[in-house]
C-alpha cells in the first residue's frame, strides 16, 4: 500500500528566469498554491517539468525548493544507466524528496521483464520510496499488468504514473497492483474512467492549469455523479487537446497559458526545447477559453 497521499497532483511545470536559469522562488510558489488549492502534492522534474532535460544539480535544486515550500513532493529521476539513476534518486532523496519517480533509460526498448528488473534494481538501493514511470508513447517500453504485479511485490515500490492513454490496460494495472502499490493516472483525457477503475489519483499536466477542474472531477466520480464528471472530462479533454494543436511541445504551451493567467512569470523552456514565440500565443488564448 502506497505511503504517498491519494488524490490530484500537479506534475509540475519548472519555471525560468531566462534560459539558463531556473527560477527556484517560483517553483516553491507554484507547489504551494497547488497544495492551497487542495492538491495532494506535486511532481516535480517529471517529463511536464522537462526533468530530462535538466541536469542532475538542478534536478536537485528544483526539488529542494519544492521541498521547502513545506508540500509533499515526488521528484523525477532520469539516467542514461541503472547505476546513473541511482544516483539520481540519492541526489534526489538527498534534497529531501518524499518518493522518486524512476523513468527507466529509453535509448532501447525494454521488455516488460527488463523493466522490472530497472525498477527493483533502482529500489533495492533506493533510501526512499519509489514510483516507476509508464510512458511507452515516449519511450518505447511498454508493462504489462503481470509486470505491474511484480513491481508490487517490492515493499520499496509505493506507487506507478500510468501516462499511456489505454484505459484498459490502466483497469487492468489496478486489479494487478490489488492494493499493494499506488496506481496514478497521468492521461487527463481518460481520467474519469481511470478514476472509476479505482486508480489512487492523479498526476496530471493540465493540473498546473485547471487544478479546480481535475479536483471537481475526482470529487464527481467519487460521488457517482456521472453527469458532471462527463462535462468536467469534457472540459480537460477540450483545453488539453487545444493545447497540443499549439507548435511545440507540451510543456512550452503549458508555460505560456499559465504566463497568460499569471501565475508564471516567464515562459522560458530548458534548451532545446523552444518557448512558444509571439505569434502563436492566439492559439493558446484560444485553449484557455476550452
Amino acid at each position: 500500500m502506497s505511503i504517498l497521499p491519494t488524490g490530484a497532483w500537479p506534475a509540475q511545470v519548472t519555471p525560468l528566469r531566462s534560459p539558463s536559469e531556473l527560477d527556484l522562488p517560483a517553483v516553491a510558489q507554484l507547489a504551494e498554491a497547488s497544495v492551497a488549492e487542495g492538491a495532494a502534492g506535486v511532481l516535480v522534474a517529471g517529463s511536464t517539468g522537462e526533468g530530462v532535460l535538466l541536469g542532475s544539480a538542478d534536478r536537485r535544486a528544483v526539488t529542494a525548493a519544492a521541498v521547502d515550500s513545506g508540500v509533499t513532493v515526488i521528484a523525477g529521476a532520469s539516467g542514461a544507466t541503472v547505476d546513473d539513476l541511482h544516483a539520481d534518486v540519492q541526489r534526489l532523496a538527498g534534497a529531501g524528496a518524499d518518493a522518486v519517480l524512476v523513468l527507466a533509460p529509453s535509448a532501447y526498448p525494454l521488455t516488460p521483464d527488463e523493466l522490472v528488473d530497472v525498477h527493483t534494481a533502482v529500489a533495492d538501493r533506493a533510501d526512499v520510496p519509489t514510483l516507476a514511470y509508464h510512458i511507452p508513447q515516449f519511450t518505447g517500453s511498454a508493462l504489462t499488468p503481470e509486470a505491474v504485479g511484480a513491481l508490487a511485490e517490492h515493499r520499496n515500490i509505493v506507487g506507478l504514473k500510468d501516462s499511456s492513454p489505454g484505459a484498459e490496460r490502466r483497469a487492468a494495472f489496478v486489479r494487478a497492483a490489488a492494493g499493494r502499490l499506488a496506481v496514478y493516472d497521468g492521461h487527463a483525457p481518460t481520467l474519469a474512467a481511470a478514476l472509476r477503475d479505482g486508480v489512487s489519483g492523479s498526476i496530471t499536466a493540465i493540473a498546473n492549469l485547471r487544478l479546480r477542474r481535475v479536483l471537481e472531477l475526482h470529487a464527481a466520480v467519487a460521488d457517482d455523479d456521472h453527469d458532471t464528471a462527463e462535462r468536467l472530462q469534457g472540459s480537460l479533454a477540450a483545453t488539453e487537446e487545444a493545447l497540443r494543436a499549439v507548435p511545440g511541445s507540451m510543456p512550452a504551451a503549458l508555460k505560456a497559458a499559465m504566463q497568460l493567467e499569471g501565475t508564471l512569470d516567464e515562459r522560458w523552456c530548458i534548451s532545446p526545447l523552444r518557448s512558444v514565440p509571439g505569434n502563436h500565443l492566439d492559439l493558446v488564448r484560444t485553449a484557455l477559453l476550452r
